[in-house]
């Protein structure tokens, strides 16, 4: 049985491009058609394919309500979204983000959708990966570059190093707001 992994998200954007990402309505899994090769790449029980259901809308308005949401389920261990307009950098973080591919799928499709926003030449990316473990699994990479987003073969080391050393200071973060 699979374990909870973490979320790492890092996009770059201008003040105007966070706005406008941060106030879209979320965009939804069928927006994107790539889900087949990454579902393909899990050992799942029952038919082999990313079913309709999954593919459904998500009940959100914006993608800053839906990350309010995430923040508000203390189980994810979602941090305030940290933007810094000096570098023009958005992370998102999830300590924990659930084994259920649904969930991560309806999880990736509105980060996915940065890509429409973001540098068209930035090197930004999203990972799912073991980071509590650290047992080197990865469950889903995808970088965004000229306006889309794309399923990356393996977890680039820079990325997985970057996001490893955000998610440790997430980690201390919510360890000093829970004391």
């Amino acid at each position: 049985m699979s374990q909870p992994a973490s979320l790492y998200a890092r996009f770059t954007l201008s003040h105007e491009q966070y706005e406008a990402f941060m106030n879209s309505t979320p965009a939804r899994p069928v927006s994107f058609d790539d889900w087949q090769s990454w579902f393909d790449r899990h050992a799942v029980r029952g038919v082999g394919k990313a079913a309709a259901e999954m593919l459904a809308d998500l009940d959100a308005p914006t993608v800053a309500d839906l990350i309010k949401a995430w923040r508000q389920d203390e189980w994810t261990g979602t941090p305030p979204v940290e933007y810094d307009e000096i570098n023009r950098t958005l992370h998102i973080a999830m300590l924990r983000v659930s084994e259920n591919l649904t969930e991560r799928l309806r999880i990736l499709s509105p980060l996915r959708a940065a890509g429409a926003f973001n540098e068209p030449a930035a090197n930004d990316f999203i990972a799912i990966f073991d980071f509590l473990r650290d047992d080197g699994s990865v469950a889903a990479y995808l970088q965004l570059r000229d306006g889309k987003s794309r399923f990356g073969s393996e977890l680039a080391p820079a990325h997985r190093e970057e996001a490893a050393t955000y998610l440790q200071e997430v980690q201390a973060y919510l360890r000093s707001r829970s004391n």
